[in-house]
């Protein structure tokens, strides 16, 4: 791996100009009045925000075809196979490295558009300094903040632990596949697999034949059926209508994740819930460290 392997796309020149002219335009808005500072600092950064992404993909499609050579680009492969490093670093690498955060998490609205292997400007390198600077006084300040949200969740969640085999209770909460504008971010089967169903789904051909009955809970090949014969939402058992008086009950809480087996009796899931919350917060600061507060959605 080399500098050279950090190539350039050709079109960030006319991305940056057209950004350029775009906030004159939004300047000249200012001036006349006809739009307010707030407005004009949020289409700014709208405008950076797109322009950062587009010179980002122009530079990824660039390495993934490393020019017209033959042989794989290794930064492309570093990150297309999951090796080492993410996008985000690489588009400072070969891209431009953006907008830059504040420490109070306030976005400043003139860009990097250099990256390193142009090299920073002075005014550019002094504006990084603010994205170092929040780096580190994340993974130091705010690693205990979501320490203590952790502690906080425990505290709340402690009683939560398996008491009883079943509570019951015919109620549940009916489930979807999720779904971002058009797109399906999460399917109905990664939803309903491993826990136990609340109604009994019969195939639509053969009528006798039960896909899933009530109570029953539901494996890979159950909710590969479902998805097969179309069913779009399916009420499934969920500790949030479970009727146990004490903790949960097994049927409700369905799978343990850890083992891939039915939950067993005594397990303390309130606990593992609230450290599941808890360490994922703790890894979210540690990525600004990462990134180098560059501002990111």
């Amino acid at each position: 791996i080399g500098i050279s392997d950090m190539i350039i796309p050709k079109e960030k020149q006319t991305e940056l100009e057209n950004a350029y002219k775009q906030i004159r335009l939004v300047e000249q808005q200012y001036r006349k009045g006809i739009i307010t500072d707030g407005e004009r600092y949020n289409k700014i950064i709208d405008i950076w925000t797109h322009a950062g992404d587009e010179i980002s993909s122009v530079m990824f499609r660039t390495l993934e075809h490393n020019e017209g050579r033959k042989e794989l680009n290794p930064v492309y492969l570093m990150v297309d196979s999951g090796a080492r490093g993410n996008r985000q670093q690489v588009r400072q690498l070969a891209g431009m490295r953006g907008l830059m955060a504040k420490p109070s998490g306030e976005i400043i609205e003139r860009p990097i558009t250099s990256n390193f292997r142009e090299g920073l400007s002075v005014l550019e390198y002094f504006i990084s300094t603010h994205g170092a600077r929040k780096g580190l006084a994340d993974t130091a300040l705010k690693t205990a903040d979501s320490g203590y949200l952790t502690r906080k969740l425990v505290d709340a969640a402690q009683d939560v632990i398996i008491n009883l085999e079943d509570c019951g209770t015919v109620n549940g909460i009916v489930v979807r596949s999720i779904y971002e504008g058009d797109e399906e971010v999460v399917d109905l089967g990664q939803r309903i697999i491993g826990r136990v169903s609340c109604e009994t789904i019969a195939d639509p051909v053969e009528k006798k034949k039960k896909i899933v009955k009530a109570n029953q809970l539901i494996d890979e090949k159950i909710a590969a059926d479902l998805q097969r014969i179309g069913v779009e939402s399916l009420k499934i058992r969920s500790v949030l209508t479970c009727e146990c008086g004490r903790g949960v009950c097994a049927m409700c809480y369905g799978r343990n994740l850890a083992t891939g087996q039915f939950v067993k009796m005594g397990e303390a899931v309130g606990i593992i819930a609230a450290q599941s919350i808890g360490e994922p917060g703790t890894q979210l600061t540690m990525r600004t460290f990462h990134i180098g507060g560059t501002a990111s959605q």
